[in-house]
């Protein structure tokens, strides 16, 4: 009954807007969507309602506008944009609200991140200043001590990124094992940095990113030193995610279900990710730089990696503590994603030929081009 009133009042609305010759393309957008948006605000459902929904409010449009003098054209478009304005506005609202709460969120959480650093640092200062009235010996030890805890708190601090640089620059000048010490360097940096926060590929691309371009801007900075401090800091990020994976895969029982299915999606992608975020670094850097993470990458997708080997295992032991909750939610996650990948391919390749089809009326700078680009891109499909 509400989508029959709903016709009727679209149908009425636009009869009016005729007789007073206000049709519009801004009026008509206007009517459909106040009507639309009406009824959605009282109906609680799916595609079953949706669909429905939009078809009786476009044909009424086009039943309200018959022999108008308006383009025909500019008419369908309004209505259409209309009914999706209309059942859109509901959750658009919803939509907004949560992005709102979303922002203060991440501004309690860097607040608190903030807060969190700097109780930090006075808790090392307050232990140095406690041995100020010890022996030398007493205070070297406190000052070891602290140096120590502050280096595994690195992320928290906001110094990775800098520390790493600093310590690859001294690995150069020194020049001993300098391939083996940017390894250790970058491994330690990287398994610390991730120790402040959740295993998410958010995270794993942002910490890998930073530890790696710092320590291949340092070399190329020094000039010397570049291609083996390139493979080194490869070669510790990547084992040092291995040991963030393996330390996970231990701790499979702490994990609440829904943190099971997201890392466990996050670990099959692993290795890819850091390839990927390796190869970003590479196309920012030196030629040298570039060749040889180039070639560690290369060398990497036909091995199997000590990261894709932890990664496949982590993600087997979480496998099988879902099966132990009797959950199907990885499989409902995978047939899902698998859904929608098919239909964003689709709807992507459709949107493609008509985007271009447009793109190519629109040079000439001839509205009518445009337009019989793009109806001749929907007639090809």
């Amino acid at each position: 009954m509400e989508q029959q009133e709903m016709k009727k009042r679209i149908v009425a609305e636009l009869n009016a807007a005729k007789e007073t010759g206000t049709v519009t393309a801004k009026n008509i957008h206007q009517i459909v969507k106040q009507a639309v948006s009406d009824v959605a605000a009282q109906s609680k459902g799916g595609a079953d309602k949706i669909r429905p929904l939009v078809k009786d409010a476009v044909a009424a449009a086009m039943e309200g506008l018959k022999d108008s003098e308006a383009d025909v054209a500019e008419n369908i478009k309004a209505a259409v944009e209309g009914a999706l304005d209309g059942v859109r506005s509901q959750k658009d609202q919803t939509v907004a609200a949560v992005a709102k709460e979303l922002r203060e969120i991440e501004e309690k959480f860097a607040a608190e991140k903030a807060e969190l650093a700097q109780i930090v640092r006075d808790g090392l200062q307050g232990a140095k200043e406690a041995g100020k009235n010890c022996s030398d010996e007493i205070m070297a030890q406190i000052d070891s001590v602290a140096a120590e805890i502050k280096l595994s708190c690195t992320e928290l601090l906001g110094l990775t990124r800098e520390t790493v640089k600093q310590a690859v620059k001294q690995a150069i000048e020194t020049g001993d094992d300098v391939k083996e010490t940017v390894t250790n360097i970058a491994r330690d940096a990287t398994e610390n940095a991730m120790k402040e926060g959740h295993l998410r590929a958010s995270r794993m691309k942002e910490v890998a990113a930073k530890v790696l371009s710092a320590a291949v801007e340092a070399a190329e900075e020094s000039g010397k030193e570049i291609s083996e401090v390139a493979q080194g800091a490869f070669n510790g990020v990547q084992k040092g995610l291995a040991q963030t994976v393996e330390s996970v895969g231990d701790k499979v029982e702490e994990f609440i279900h829904d943190d099971l299915v997201r890392t466990k999606e996050d670990l099959e992608t692993l290795e890819q990710l850091f390839l990927e975020t390796a190869a970003n670094v590479a196309k920012r850097s030196g030629d040298i730089t570039k060749k040889a993470l180039n070639d560690l990458i290369e060398q990497t997708e036909q091995t199997t990696s000590v990261l894709k080997e932890k990664s496949s295992q982590a993600a087997k032991k979480i496998a099988e503590q879902l099966k132990k909750t009797g959950q199907d939610a990885v499989k409902t996650t995978s047939e899902s994603v698998s859904k929608m990948a098919d239909v964003i391919a689709e709807e992507s390749l459709e949107l493609g030929k008509i985007s271009v089809a447009v793109a190519r009326g629109a040079i000439s700078g001839m509205l009518q081009g445009a337009k019989d680009a793009l109806h001749k891109g929907k007639g090809d499909e």
